[in-house]
């Protein structure tokens, strides 16, 4: 049986790469590649990492009682696409919210409003792409990984 400090270095992992990947293309949205920008990512994305890292969790549980009590005859590969699409909605409304506060301020609405926008639509299409990897194909086999 796989022990906790793996599994905790495999959920770091994926956490590195695609919270860094979408932190990155949002801080380049945001602030594009200025002198500060490696700073700036840098923040943003350990502000992200520290909020994403333990609301992803119970975000994922939720998404995934509400698809499989709302969608209960959906094949589970529908149910896993579906979960994957709702997920990165969610986290990248979440991380580009982080991440233009981090850069910006919160300020009033009229000004964080359009700048979390483009940090989301920077990033969206990207962390779809991601989330549903994660969930068609990644956690299928972490999953089978982790039984073993």
């Amino acid at each position: 049986m796989i022990n906790i400090a793996q599994k905790t270095g495999i959920i770091a992992a994926i956490v590195l790469v695609f919270g860094g990947t979408l932190t990155f293309a949002m801080t380049w949205s945001s602030v594009g590649f200025s002198q500060g920008f490696w700073r700036a990512w840098l923040s943003s994305f350990a502000f992200c990492v520290l909020c994403i890292a333990p609301v992803g969790g119970i975000i994922s549980l939720l998404i995934n009682k509400v698809i499989n009590a709302a969608l209960p005859s959906l094949s589970k590969m529908q149910q896993s696409i579906v979960f994957g699409l709702c997920m990165a909605v969610i986290m990248e409304s979440i991380m580009s919210a982080v991440t233009t506060a981090n850069l910006h301020g919160i300020g009033t609405r009229e000004q964080f409003f359009p700048l979390w926008h483009s940090a989301l639509l920077a990033a969206l299409p990207i962390g779809i792409v991601f989330s549903v990897l994660i969930s068609v194909v990644l956690i299928p086999k972490l999953e089978a990984f982790w039984t073993r």
